[in-house]
């Protein structure tokens, strides 16, 4: 297939992102970053989240940039503003993916296109984590373009890509937490050591910017965050991978994790390993695919020992894996590209009635699935500047992120007190205690209790 169709398909691709925007309601824990967006602005605490009031220290730049969406877009369209922001950096990985393809496959005039289309086609970005509104395809942007440029300014020796590069991955903590620089960090000792250089590591110019570079995230905690410690939150999540799990349930992440990750990653890793099993296609490992293959190991290795771990803690390396592909992809024949091609083809197209049809009949068509039906019945009974809550699972964060929108700024829905009267309280938990049970909710499998306090 010649350059420019392989660059039709990469720009249908892109736009394919972009179909399930303003079809579905919010998704599961995309709500979460829509109040946090919401308070930050309302309130003008810029520097950490909230949710219903109540402080969370987040690092803030996701919600600064949906913040941005939402005031160019309107409020009324929060859920779609989290996910342009997603999208966009789904957009930015595949361009880094482009011109990284570009300078370590020189001698293939399409591999950049075709590399920006084997990420843009990922399952995983496709279909799910590359455009919800969740801050990792944000992350995941910031750390594998830090990763690029430190590639860059390891490989040629320039000062500029490393300076880039440390200004990247503080973005990268700025965007969600502190395991940006244990994939960072990890990504720079294979670098070092594949390109043999370890005097790096003496040189000043090198050294004095990435130990300026890691004061970024003790200034935040100690003269930005308002309340709360960021790393402890981290830390903490991560440990919960870790503690109060059995032996079985780490051999069984030990053996699933690195086949959902291929998996996920349809449809190119799957159609390379059926080539490499059935038509007995070999695949060269030069020492830059060498490099790639390193790096994910060592990036992944402290989610991979864990116990448990979502989908999402691999985002930032789909990336990476998309570069490894594409060098693989290079080495097949023609009749095998076709083939590869057209399949990545139909995972475009199937986008259309999974956009449109399957997604909405699994999240939102079912019966009980309509969180706005439940809003519209809510704001019936509260004007939704009485509206306090009690309810901090997802259904109840969406129903506070769309009541959100629909009332004044300055009458947000807040976290019941226990001690004010006169409101509508949102209860995830039947309590009498709360006062007059005016209407139950069962929305999406999980319970809500509307209750009048006099």
């Amino acid at each position: 297939m010649t350059k420019p169709s392989i660059k039709i398909l990469t720009l249908l691709a892109a736009l394919a992102m972009l179909l399930p925007l303003p079809v579905m309601q919010y998704v599961a824990e995309e709500s979460y970053y829509a109040l946090g967006a919401y308070e930050i602005f309302v309130d003008e605490h810029w520097w950490h989240q909230s949710v219903f009031g109540l402080t969370w220290p987040k690092t803030p730049l996701y919600n600064w940039l949906v913040i941005g969406v939402a005031q160019v877009i309107g409020w009324q369209h929060l859920e779609i503003a989290t996910r342009i922001v997603s999208v966009s950096a789904s957009w930015g990985s595949a361009a880094v993916v482009f011109f990284m393809a570009r300078r370590f496959f020189p001698m293939h005039s399409n591999a950049s296109w075709l590399g920006a289309l084997i990420y843009l086609s990922m399952g995983e970005i496709s279909f799910w984590y590359g455009w919800l509104g969740y801050a990792d395809a944000t992350f995941g942007f910031f750390i594998f373009s830090a990763i690029a440029s430190l590639w860059v300014a390891i490989e040629d020796k320039q000062i500029k890509w490393l300076l880039i590069s440390l200004f990247l991955i503080t973005l990268a903590f700025f965007t969600k937490n502190i395991s940006c620089y244990v994939m960072y960090f990890s990504a720079a000792l294979i670098l070092l050591w594949r390109c043999n250089r370890w005097q790096l590591l003496i040189n000043p110019i090198y050294i004095i910017p990435v130990f300026i570079s890691l004061t970024m995230p003790w200034i935040y905690q100690q003269f930005l965050l308002n309340g709360g410690t960021n790393s402890r939150v981290a830390i903490g999540d991560a440990l919960r991978n870790f503690l109060g799990y059995g032996l079985f349930d780490y051999i069984f992440h030990w053996i699933s994790y690195p086949v959902l990750f291929l998996a996920r990653a349809f449809p190119l890793t799957l159609i390379l390993i059926w080539l490499y099993v059935k038509e007995h296609q070999r695949y060269e490992f030069d020492k830059t695919l060498l490099s790639l293959t390193y790096i994910l190991v060592l990036c992944l290795l402290p989610f991979w020992l864990s116990a448990t771990g979502t989908p999402r803690y691999l985002i930032p390396f789909y990336g990476l894996l998309a570069l490894l592909l594409t060098g693989l992809a290079l080495q097949l024949n023609i009749k095998q590209t076709s083939l590869i091609l057209k399949v990545m083809l139909f995972v475009i197209l199937i986008k259309i009635p999974y956009s449109f049809a399957i997604l909405p009949y699994i999240k939102d068509w079912r019966p009980e699935r309509s969180i706005v039906a439940v809003v519209d019945d809510i704001m019936q009974h509260s004007s939704g500047t009485n509206l306090r809550t009690l309810h901090d699972v997802s259904t109840g964060l969406s129903i506070g992120a769309y009541i959100n929108v629909r009332t004044p700024h300055d009458h947000y829905v807040r976290w019941y007190d226990g001690k004010e009267k006169q409101v509508y309280i949102l209860s995830e938990v039947e309590d009498n205690k709360l006062g007059k049970l005016v209407k139950y909710y069962h929305i999406q499998g999980q319970h809500a209790y509307l209750y009048w306090r006099p």
